[in-house]
């Protein structure tokens, strides 16, 4: 029992609380381009799904290995950069040989989905909070879904920010900037942080 509870808080930590774009602004520029268009939202999301999801457990590893005290060095963004650079290769060629169709269909959203400052933020909050293997994978699960939810609910209220009803002045962007503000400061109180007035 203690097993799931912990696994459901750790979903719930890395999908809510510490929300890479709303608590973290990070990939906040790409979650607005391709809130834009629908129908990139399926292959984007499974992209940063699954790309996050892989190197939590490559940043397991390599943390045991390059950083075995969790001291933060200075080589540890080379090493996340590398293994970024490796699971971008594996992928792509793994889909071209052995999943031609999908290939052609997701080429375009794996270099956006790997190449995002929230995929390479993730690697360094997931080795700053986790310590289990488990911990991390899960971990890396929930940012990849945190991020999703996040998208969804830009893109939700993307075309209504653009619509006529809208003020002139605040039409577009302006607005899209403060609904992005307003949930980030809901999730940043969620995170347990109180307003001291």
């Amino acid at each position: 029992m203690d097993m799931i509870k912990n696994i459901l808080l750790t979903a719930f930590t890395a999908i809510l609380v510490e929300n890479t774009i709303f608590y973290r602004a990070m990939g906040t520029s790409t979650l607005i381009i391709v809130a834009k268009k629908r129908k990139n939202l399926l292959g984007f999301c499974g992209g940063v799904t699954y790309i996050t999801a892989v190197i939590s457990v490559l940043t397991y590893f390599s943390d045991k290995i390059f950083n075995p005290n969790g001291v933060n060095s200075l080589y540890m963004p080379i090493v996340y950069t590398v293994i970024l650079g490796f699971v971008y290769i594996l992928t792509l060629l793994c889909m071209w040989r052995f999943f031609p169709k999908l290939f052609g269909r997701m080429r375009k959203y794996i270099h956006v989905s790997v190449y995002n400052c929230a995929v390479l933020g993730s690697m360094f909050l997931i080795s700053k909070y986790c310590d289990t293997l488990g911990d991390y994978f899960l971990h890396g699960l929930g940012i990849g879904l945190g991020y999703v939810l996040a998208l969804y609910l830009t893109a939700v209220v993307y075309d209504r920010l653009y619509s006529e009803k809208s003020p002139f002045t605040f039409r577009g962007y302006p607005l899209l900037m403060i609904y992005i503000g307003i949930l980030s400061m809901a999730f940043w109180g969620l995170s347990g942080h109180a307003a001291n007035f």
